[in-house]
């Protein structure tokens, strides 16, 4: 009897250490979309406040990142690699591609600065280079037929308007017209303020894809956000105007106001 507990006890390891290995190994690949507005209003809001190169762009989602994940749709996480040569890995045809999807939206920001955070916090855990990285970021948004989702939702008149807003459906069926076959996705939202219980703002859009980013998946229900699962009705925000620089706010402050 003895023998046969501990034979069951074994199993029982071996399969959390397979379950454990496995959650760590990267099985697919998330492309994360943001719609710029939202980002600006949540960076203008943070505890330390920033801001958004002017104009912010509201025609376009743009790509947060690509982040590996495990079959169950979770980011995976590692340590932080050396950085590469830089300048091998930006040739000039990949920084001018990337650019046209990728740009980094943070005031003062250079363009590499976004690219670099990305590949140091989600690429390196799907254990690639950061040429394969970077060029299969172009190859996923290179598979989006009408050029940028953006484009998907404003066929379906799902449209950045302070008097619209949409059901989760719509804005998903939307989306799903950009696959051969209907691929679930994720989308992220954010409240618009503390009062409101009925509308939200639109933050994110997620299309997986397999591990090689050359064809759409279905993104795993395991790691589905809820933040737009509410029954609250979905809204693009135009651009919000934004607070002062902060060197203006304090030579106001001090008298000297040169802005």
């Amino acid at each position: 009897m003895k023998k046969l507990v501990t034979f069951f006890l074994l199993v029982i390891l071996l399969l959390e250490i397979t379950i454990s290995v496995d959650s760590q190994n990267p099985s697919l690949l998330k492309f994360v979309l943001q719609w710029p507005p939202t980002f600006c209003i949540i960076l203008n809001s943070a505890a330390q406040p920033g801001r958004c190169k002017e104009p912010i762009l509201q025609h376009n989602l743009t790509l947060h990142g690509v982040w590996p994940a495990d079959q169950r749709g979770f980011s995976l996480t590692c340590p932080v690699p050396p950085d590469p040569n830089w300048n091998q890995v930006f040739t000039a045809a990949v920084e001018n591609q990337l650019m046209a999807f990728w740009p980094p939206l943070r005031e003062n920001a250079q363009r590499r600065d976004l690219w670099k955070h990305e590949w140091r916090a989600h690429g390196a855990c799907g254990r690639t280079t950061p040429q394969v990285y970077f060029n299969t970021a172009i190859q996923i948004n290179n598979m989006l037929q009408k050029g940028n989702l953006f484009n998907y939702l404003k066929t379906s008149g799902i449209i950045a308007c302070d008097s619209l807003s949409f059901a989760k459906r719509d804005i998903v069926g939307a989306i799903q017209k950009v696959f051969a076959q209907l691929f679930d996705v994720y989308l992220t939202c954010i409240p618009i303020d503390a009062t409101n219980r009925t509308h939200i703002y639109l933050s994110e859009v997620t299309l997986c894809t397999n591990l090689g980013g050359t064809s759409f998946i279905s993104c795993p229900s395991q790691a589905a956000p809820t933040s737009c699962s509410s029954g609250a009705r979905i809204m693009l925000p135009h651009p919000k105007p934004q607070p002062r620089a902060l060197w203006s706010f304090h030579e106001e402050i001090n008298g000297r106001d040169i802005s």
